[in-house]
């Protein structure tokens, strides 16, 4: 029996992985899987917030939830977990069972298949929660030793994977992320209000994710202030909510002379995020280092010009379509803003843009994951 472990899913508010796991998990479940997630006392009515996320109804499903700790408490526990074994925790007959989020407990038997997003742990430790950091650190290379497959979202981070934790490469399997190009669409206007709700009144630079030192946003910050007064109607919309350590990208916010011109949004739901992604002049997106890089494909699939950082994964989806620019070089920066607000994108770009994008599908996604599976259960 296979079973999935949809800790990821478990919360409001997806973001990255959350994304990933629900696209990929809603077209591998099926009657006969077991679903497992972790809801520490009840609290958060995890049912339900599978349902929504997965957009799915699990009454058919053999849906298991554990009430007595949370997955990660369980996880630092190690080795000493085997004292209370996975498979008694959460009451289950699998086989095998998939994690979506980097780590396997010490008390897992059996086989498993572990998806690993990137290696920012431990190639860039710094730009992380320093609980979250710790807690890969411990616990990740003894989960990828133990894994029977691993399943991961670039070319690039299957080379980090192979590097830095020594996984063989014939275990691991590459699902690039995909893009939803029924929704992700070009198209004109705020259908969702957001130009009124933010006060967006006119051209503007976008950027999506969260606010975190490894996303390098003082950069785009700075690169703006140098640009501002040749596109005194051009603002700065940064679209997302606070991650760890919000403090740098606050100050430069608070420091900048046209920070009246810059607008934070907060987190976005997927239609807010659309709106903004379609009507931007340019999309920019400066990060240090990414396993992939979601809102980048998205820009494109709604036919909206991007900028990009020549680093980690962002060089292998830009494909020779996009300017890369080192993370720190806040002058190149400027330049390339320049050149796209200068330039706009025409019918052909967008269109070029847009066909890159569709090459992205969570189908795809999900057969590397269907493979990553079988090869577990092979062995």
């Amino acid at each position: 029996m296979l079973a999935f472990n949809l800790q990821p899913i478990a919360v409001r508010g997806l973001t990255g992985i959350g994304n990933y796991t629900a696209e990929v998990a809603r077209r591998l479940i099926d009657k006969d899987t077991e679903l497992h997630a972790f809801d520490f006392l009840g609290r958060n009515g995890v049912r339900g917030i599978l349902e929504e996320n997965l957009k799915m109804e699990l009454g058919g499903n053999d849906l298991h939830i554990v009430r007595s700790l949370p997955l990660s408490a369980y996880i630092r526990m190690g080795s000493a977990g085997k004292i209370l074994p996975y498979s008694t925790l959460t009451r289950s007959k699998a086989d095998l069972t998939v994690f979506f989020n980097y780590l396997t407990p010490g008390g897992l038997k059996g086989k498993n298949v572990i998806t690993i997003y990137d290696l920012v742990s431990e190639r860039f430790p710094e730009t992380m929660d320093a609980r979250n950091r710790r807690l890969l650190q411990g616990h990740l290379q003894d989960s990828a030793s133990r894994a029977s497959s691993v399943l991961t979202i670039s070319e690039f981070s299957k080379r980090e994977i192979m590097d830095v934790l020594g996984v063989p490469e014939e275990i691991i399997f590459v699902g690039c992320c995909g893009v939803d190009t029924d929704f992700y669409t070009p198209g004109e206007g705020f259908t969702t209000g957001a130009d009124k709700k933010f006060n967006i009144d006119g051209p503007y630079i976008l950027y999506v994710g969260t606010l975190e030192p490894r996303k390098n946003i003082k950069t785009l910050v700075e690169a703006f202030g140098i640009i501002a007064d040749k596109f005194p109607q051009v603002k700065l919309v940064l679209a997302g909510g606070k991650g760890w350590q919000p403090e740098e990208t606050e100050r430069a916010i608070g420091e900048s002379l046209y920070k009246d011109r810059i607008i934070r949004t907060g987190y976005v739901d997927n239609e807010t995020k659309r709106d903004l992604l379609r009507n931007a002049s340019v999309f920019v997106f400066p990060s240090i280092y990414e396993g992939f890089g979601m809102p980048v494909t998205e820009a494109m699939a709604c036919g909206t010009d991007c900028v990009v950082s020549e680093s980690s994964s962002l060089v292998e989806i830009g494909n020779g379509l996009l300017p890369l620019i080192p993370p720190k070089d806040v002058n190149l920066f400027a330049q390339a803003i320049e050149d796209k607000l200068m330039y706009p994108a025409d019918q052909a770009r967008k269109d070029q843009l847009r066909a890159h994008a569709c090459s992205y599908t969570w189908d795809n996604a999900a057969e590397a994951a269907r493979c990553a599976i079988k090869h577990a259960y092979m062995l």
